[in-house]
């Protein structure tokens, strides 16, 4: 009984600290969280109130948030989503992460990223081009970016980022100092 309770004290000293340092980490590292200059985002780029959304774009949750995440947009003009790829669950979410940093370099971002999670089967390089020659973009510069240093820089970061704040699934969201795992309700 008694060391029952001790340990479920413990634990909740751990998460207690857990979630301070969190929240110290986020306080720190705000403007790399929330102000990136070059954040891919949708929504009011001027926006007060800031959504983070750490995502794979063959993550099932992800792909089932898209439209909530569409209406918070629609619905609130103060909001602004930041999207971070964390690309873990294979090699075609690396690849559709590259495509959709290619794609903002073309300043098509929410486009291509809505038309990648609506779509039914992998993200990939193939499917990420499909969207990608579907939006217009060129196709030369598309390639490029999609295999350039800038890019696969940009998608480290964003891994190093979630490493830091032991974020390990998607999709991850930060509001404020809030780190909530898991589909957004």
């Amino acid at each position: 009984e008694l060391i029952l309770e001790i340990q479920s004290a413990l634990e909740a000293k751990m998460e207690k600290e857990q979630a301070d340092k969190l929240k110290a980490f986020m306080a720190e590292n705000a403007k790399s969280i929330y102000r990136s200059p070059n954040a891919s985002l949708a929504g009011n780029p001027d926006g007060d109130i800031t959504v983070v959304e750490f995502f794979d774009y063959n993550c099932g949750y992800c792909k089932r948030g898209m439209p909530e995440i569409r209406k918070l947009i629609e619905k609130d003009n103060r909001v602004r989503v930041v999207f971070k790829e964390l690309p873990i669950l294979s090699k075609g979410s690396d690849e559709a992460a590259h495509a959709a940093l290619a794609a903002k370099r073309q300043g098509k971002y929410w486009e291509f990223h809505q038309a990648m999670l609506s779509n039914k089967g992998q993200a990939n390089e193939a499917s990420a081009l499909k969207v990608a020659q579907s939006l217009g973009l060129d196709m030369d510069k598309f390639k490029a970016d999609m295999a350039s240093k800038e890019v696969a820089d940009e998608i480290d970061q964003m891994k190093a980022l979630a490493r830091k704040m032991g974020i390990s699934g998607t999709p991850h969201f930060l509001v404020g100092d809030k780190s909530i795992p898991g589909a957004p309700e």
